[in-house]
């Protein structure tokens, strides 16, 4: 008995379908020091932690991804100094062996007096987007971007892109009080 077919047609390679939600942002209410816009089909939940005031996840539950963000008050110019370094190194430290590349790209909207640095990470690395920005004074924020489970980059890129395109909204919306 031989099981098969004289006929056969290899299939094309496919790749999932996404269904992606309405881009876009809208306004939250918080009782923080800073306002900013969410992406329309995100969640703002506060970070379960009672000493982290003003600490937030942007859940971004279809896709299984959290935007972490972290709001630290500056207390003197070197403050915003050490600040700034964290935030520096909780980028290079752990992912310089993995990351094929690491782009910085300086944000600077004086209309506002807002400035930081993004950072996009490629490569094999726990989160592709990290970012802070600061008023210089008085107000520090920084965000990192996670895949809640462990994923190829070629995998989730799309996914990514779409959701970057948001954040980078959320970024410049923010406006310190």
């Amino acid at each position: 008995m031989v099981f098969g077919c004289s006929d056969y047609t290899p299939k094309p390679k496919a790749y999932p379908r996404i269904n992606y939600p309405e881009a876009g942002v809208i306004p939250t209410e918080i009782n923080c020091p800073f306002n900013l816009l969410i992406p329309k089909y995100s969640k703002l939940a506060i970070y379960p932690s009672e000493d982290k005031n003003c600490w937030y996840n942007i859940n971004f539950d279809q896709f299984n991804a959290t935007l972490h963000l972290s709001y630290i008050p500056i207390q003197g110019q070197n403050d915003l100094d050490s600040l700034t370094e964290d935030a520096y190194r909780l980028v290079f430290k752990p992912h310089l062996q993995r990351a094929e590349e690491i782009i910085e790209r300086e944000i600077s909207d004086t209309s506002n007096g807002i400035s930081g640095m993004i950072y996009d990470l490629q490569g094999k690395t726990a989160t592709p987007f990290n970012f802070f920005v600061s008023d210089g004074e008085s107000h520090f924020l920084r965000g990192s971007f996670y895949f809640n489970s462990r994923t190829k980059r070629d995998s989730v890129l799309p996914i990514y892109n779409f959701i970057n395109k948001d954040i980078l909204k959320t970024i410049k919306s923010i406006r310190f009080k």
